[in-house]
């Protein structure tokens, strides 16, 4: 049996109602079509999967979600997609794979050989911030609970941690996390990996045993310096993506660039 897991993480594609549609300086739909084509040709492996973790669209706009599926259906690998604050579930249910049908938030799970996944909608009361709410840490509960798979793997699309960057913890976390941790402390032994995006910053961080980690965004990144509080650009990081590698003894994140500057 293999044991090993190897997944890309995404995260942040922002894309608009056209091909020419520009956010904070970064043609969104450009930097994904450079994505598909970087992964789908140049990679010295295959990945299980791709797992993108929200923000699909900058805004729900009806127009965006086709054209994002134009790109993300190019992708040679299987595609795992998470509600960003931007996103639209009923919108990303109809046009993206491997989703369940039903309405309101997009909560799931999959299974990769002994991997188990659950997959949150953080989406928030307030946004940016991001909640979870009870029914769903209920359920997140009851399956960690459940699961008869060697390890546990979570993902949503908030920041769950205080990372001391002054505009982050103000605005972009989940507002009931120590709620989350609650939980998932009890399984912290089982628990490869919490997997988020967001923050357009790659990191990783520890809390309770469980290890944090984020993607730089696919379209552009932002800094993140200790108390800073403004949202600004770092025009010097392109654009990147994380290559995940599962065993049920570690994890092992490398983080990547493509585009312009890499």
């Amino acid at each position: 049996m293999n044991n090993t897991l190897r997944f890309i993480h995404i995260t942040d594609t922002h894309i608009g109602p056209s091909p020419e549609y520009v956010l904070r300086g970064c043609n969104t739909y450009a930097a994904l079509d450079a994505l598909v084509a970087y992964l789908n040709n140049d990679l010295p492996f295959t990945p299980d999967f791709i797992l993108h973790t929200g923000d699909v669209a900058y805004d729900p706009d009806p127009a965006a979600y086709p054209l994002a599926q134009s790109l993300l259906c190019q992708f040679k690998y299987p595609l795992y997609t998470v509600r960003g604050n931007h996103d639209n579930p009923d919108a990303m249910r109809q046009i993206l794979p491997n989703l369940p049908a039903g309405t309101g938030r997009l909560d799931y799970d999959f299974t990769v050989r002994d991997f188990h996944f659950i997959v949150l909608d953080s989406f928030g009361l307030i946004q940016p911030a991001g909640y979870l709410e009870d029914y769903q840490l209920a359920w997140l509960e009851k399956t960690c609970q459940s699961s008869t798979a060697r390890s546990l793997v979570i993902v949503l699309h908030h920041l769950p941690i205080q990372t001391g960057v002054g505009w982050y913890d103000a605005d972009m976390m989940i507002e009931n996390h120590d709620a989350l941790f609650a939980i998932l402390s009890r399984f912290q032994k089982r628990i490869r990996g919490l997997f988020f995006g967001h923050i357009h910053r790659g990191s990783t961080t520890l809390r309770d045993g469980i290890l944090c980690s984020s993607a730089p965004a696919v379209s552009m990144q932002l800094q993140s310096w200790p108390t800073q509080t403004d949202i600004l650009n770092d025009t010097a990081t392109p654009h990147g993506f994380n290559v995940v590698t599962l065993t049920h003894e570690q994890t092992w994140i490398t983080q990547h660039h493509f585009g312009e500057g890499r």
